[in-house]
Parts: structure tokens; sequence; C-alpha cells
């Protein structure tokens, strides 16, 4: 393995030099220079795609006069969709399937031709395929996290001693400019949003009731799970102390966890899971008054419409790297530690009692 890497290595840095004695001088540009930025997001999680949002922001804060450009595929393209601090969002195969097509894609779609640009690729698209497609984009300025270093100007790696958020915010500090935080983002249209509000009304939700969100399914490969009485008596506390009509998020796939979870509740409940795109999922979510929810993918995208959440962690997961540490809107439940989770682990250590208490103080505010 070694020694792969070694020649790995050596083929990278022997591209890298080619590529600079054809670059016309392009890749000495001093980064702080640069105003055209291609960000490049193809990870296999939600949550990293919502948690490269903040570079928008931090970008437009950089450089005011700056242009940015994303290319995408699957669920990252949905993620970036309507945001107006993108100027143009589009999408390509993905790198990790089809590398040839994905580059192919990208270099027809690409506005920026013969413009000087700083290729950007944030946390969650290390990977080599995707490292291929920024070489392939026709740039020679390339700054992000990679797994290939030999072929950026800047090449990053992950440190976990910050958030997810706060790792991508180094990019912007990579570029030549200071940074400052910025929160995930994601944004729905008028039309999702009336969409949203006729789902409500049409599962019987009064004008202002509250909505509580409920996200309670998560793979059981990563043993973040808390028992299904527990969100009920969740539920029926909000609905019997607050009048709350609870929503339950979630995909097809958990549908019928879902149902099996909600059918015995005595009130009105309506889930979603599987019925949503992901923009109506966030118009959704910011209808809600409060959330209750796993860390799971959905949380992100309440997090990026600004839902106040409890949120059930487990023992053996860092929360800084993904969850809003030390941001009132959120109630973080991490009631133990441990340095990894056994198979039969469920996060049985936060209680339903802390669970209605973290709801109260929310609800309070």
């Amino acid at each position: 393995m070694a020694l792969v890497q070694t020649v790995k290595g050596s083929i990278f840095s022997s591209v890298a030099a080619a590529e600079r004695l054809v670059s016309n001088g392009i890749a000495a540009t001093p980064l702080h220079q640069i105003k055209h930025f291609l960000l490049l997001q193809y990870p296999r999680a939600l949550g990293t795609a919502i948690h490269a949002t903040p570079l928008i922001p931090a970008l437009r804060h950089a450089v005011p006069d700056s242009r940015i450009v994303v290319a995408s595929s699957g669920f990252a393209t949905e993620v970036f969709r309507n945001n107006p601090g993108v100027d143009h969002l589009f999408a390509t195969p993905s790198p990790l399937d089809d590398l040839k097509s994905a580059v192919q894609s990208l270099r027809q779609q690409n506005p920026f031709k013969a413009i000087p640009y700083a290729v950007i690729t944030s946390t969650g698209n290390e990977r080599t395929r995707v490292t291929a497609q920024a070489l392939l984009s026709g740039s020679p300025l390339r700054v992000g996290f990679t797994l290939a270093p030999q072929l950026y100007r800047v090449p990053l790696s992950f440190d976990p001693t910050l958030s997810q958020i706060a790792n991508n915010l180094r990019i912007i500090e990579s570029l030549g400019h200071p940074s400052q935080h910025f929160e995930p983002q994601v944004f729905f249209t008028a039309e999702d949003l009336a969409g949203a509000q006729q789902t409500l009304a049409d599962a019987g939700v009064q004008p202002g009731q509250p909505v509580a969100a409920f996200i309670t399914q998560t793979s059981v490969t990563q043993r973040k799970s808390w028992r299904s009485e527990r969100f009920r008596a969740a539920a029926t506390f909000l609905a019997e102390h607050y009048g709350a009509h609870i929503l339950f998020i979630g995909t097809a796939a958990e549908s019928p966890a879902i149902d099996e979870l909600r059918n015995p509740l005595p009130f009105p409940t309506i889930s979603v899971a599987g019925k949503t795109k992901l923009p109506q999922l966030a118009a959704l979510l910011s209808l809600c008054r409060v959330g209750l929810t796993l860390d799971t993918g959905p949380m992100h995208i309440g997090r990026a419409v600004g839902l106040p959440m409890v949120i059930i962690a487990p023992a053996w997961s860092p929360p800084i790297e993904w969850l809003p540490v030390g941001d009132t809107r959120f109630r973080i439940l991490k009631n133990a530690d441990m340095p990894t989770a056994t198979p039969d682990y469920i996060i049985d250590e936060v209680t339903i009692d802390d669970v209605k208490a973290a709801l109260t103080s929310l609800l309070a505010q």
C-alpha cells in the first residue's frame, strides 16, 4: 500500500509540474485576487452537502464582487438549488460513478472557460475521482480537501478538533481572506412554501396550532436510535401540554417504521416520509415550532431553516463535528461518552424526562 501511494504521489507531482508549464502563468496567480469560484459538490452524505453551504455567504463576504458557480449531482443539487448566493448551478453525473461523463459534462457547462477561476472542494469531496474532475475542469487553481495534495495549490486535510463548517471555512482563509462563521442554509420557493402550508392544512392542522417535527429514524448501522415508546411519550407530552400537531419526517424506506411508531398514538399525526423533495421538506420544517430529532440527515435541513430542535445525540460520536454546539436555538442531549458503540447500542442514557425538559425550555424562548 505504501508503495502504491508513493507511485501515485510521484505521478501526481509530475502532472502538477507539467500543468504549471502550460498554464500561461495562471497557476501563479495570487489566490486573493481570484473572483471566480467553481465549487464541486459530490458528497455521499446529505449533512456533508448542507455543511458546505456556509461557503457561499462566506465567499460573498470575503469577495463581494465574486461570481460563484456550483457543479453537483443528486441531493447536493437540491441543497444548493434556490440559493440566492449561487450565480449558476448545474448538474453533472457524479465522478464517483462515471468520471468520464462527469468531466465531459463539467467542461461543457462550465461558464468560466478561459476566465481565471479557483476550483473548490469542501469536506466530503476529497476522493481521488473528484480531484481528477477538478484537475480536468480547466483551472490549475485548486483549493480544498483532497487525497491528492500534489495536485492542489492549497490542499487541506480534515481537522477533527473543528466542526464540518469550521473546516470548510478554512478554505476562505486559504484563499487569502479572513473568515467568519455562517450557518448552513437551504432555500425553497414560494411554491414550495404554499405546498407545505396546504399539506399541513389537509392534515387538519389549525391556524396558529404549533407543529412539532419528529425525525425518529436513522440507519441501524449508525447506532443512533432512541426507543419508539419514548418518542410516543414525547409526542403525547407536546400534544397534551401545547396542543401540538406531530409531523413525522423520513424517507420512503423508513415509512413503515414511522407508521408503526405513530399508529398507537391516540391523536391525529401526519407522516410525509418519502413524499417530499428536499426543498419542499425544508419549507415544511420552516413552518414547525420545534423539532425532536436524532443525529441524522434531515436534522441538518432543520438547522438550515432555523428550526429550534432537541437533538438526541449518541454517546460515541463527538458533537463538535456535526452538531450546533453552543447555539441557543438547540438543545443537544448527550448524556454519556464512549469511544465506540456496541452492536446493540441504543441511546438509553437520554431519558424522556430529559427530552420533556429540553422541549419545555425551547418552547419558552
